[in-house]
């Protein structure tokens, strides 16, 4: 990219500077943010992934996200499968992202997201990020449709008061903040006990199936959720069966370490916990 100190000098591809790739050019300014779509697919198992490389370098890195879009509940919703943050190093890494559950068995779009979240105040912001080989694994498939058109909503959904959190339902319902996170399910969709540090890394309703984990790491290692019947891309064999199902539609999180490079680390940091007692 032109900017210095940020932006790969070559591309995933070929590895020469001739080669090509997409990318974001941070000095569009604080809070800017671009959007590129795929196609209309469609996944006939339910395991449709998109696989990328990507390139987060300079001191001013912002965010990635992989979102799948779709309909649910009669409203075009996006849901975010991946996300990433700050800076991860001079270096391509790989990236893979799966269908978000709700979107899965319908028509939907991945849309991969770079923003720009730091340094306002700067004239050259060092935060470009870029992509590289984007492709589809064998169960997306192309689909000649569009999204089903969305109706107008008849009334507005009411917010939740200041004491409250929503349970991103259909039926916008609230709990209070108290009730969040005390073990017990008080969402019809248990959206409440969803990023409270428990996790199987299973599809569930909420709207991360990884419960609020999120990767942070800065190197070329890095976690994803990974279905167990899903071939990895590299060398490594991950195991065919999850722990919590004990079958190959299970999932986990997993670190392809197939570079094999020593001292190298993932890091995979986990929801804030609330108040607990000391026999926590």
């Amino acid at each position: 990219s032109p900017t210095s100190n940020t932006g790969p000098q070559f591309d995933h591809t070929t590895g020469i500077p001739s080669g090509h790739y997409l990318y974001f050019e941070a000095d569009a300014g604080y809070g800017a943010s671009a959007h590129y779509t795929s196609p209309y697919l469609k996944s006939e198992f339910g395991s449709c992934t998109l696989r990328f490389y990507y390139y987060m370098y300079g001191e001013d890195i912002g965010t990635l996200e992989i979102k799948t879009v779709g309909i649910v509940d009669g409203f075009e919703k996006p849901e975010t499968v991946q996300a990433m943050k700050g800076e991860r190093g001079q270096l391509w890494n790989r990236g893979s992202a799966p269908v978000h559950p709700f979107h899965k068995y319908g028509t939907f779009q991945f849309i991969i997201v770079a923003t720009n979240i730091n340094a306002p105040e700067k004239s050259e912001i060092r935060g470009d990020i870029a992509v590289d080989d984007l492709s589809f694994s064998l169960d997306c498939q192309a689909d000649t449709s569009t999204l089903p058109s969305t109706p107008s909503p008849t009334t507005l959904p009411e917010e939740c008061l200041e004491d409250e959190t929503a349970c991103n339902d259909s039926a916008h319902t609230c709990v209070k903040n108290s009730k969040v996170c005390d073990f017990v399910n008080d969402c019809p969709n248990n959206y409440d006990e969803a990023f409270c540090g428990a996790c199987n890394f299973e599809e569930n309703d909420s709207d991360d199936i990884n419960c609020g984990y999120e990767d942070t790491s800065t190197g070329i290692f890095q976690w994803e959720n990974h279905k167990a019947d899903m071939p990895s891309d590299g060398v490594f064999k991950p195991p065919v069966e999850d722990h919590t199902t004990s079958s190959g539609s299970g999932h986990y999180m997993l670190v392809d370490h197939s570079h094999n490079l020593y001292g190298e680390s993932a890091i995979l940091k986990g929801p804030k916990f609330g108040r607990t007692d000391e026999l926590c």
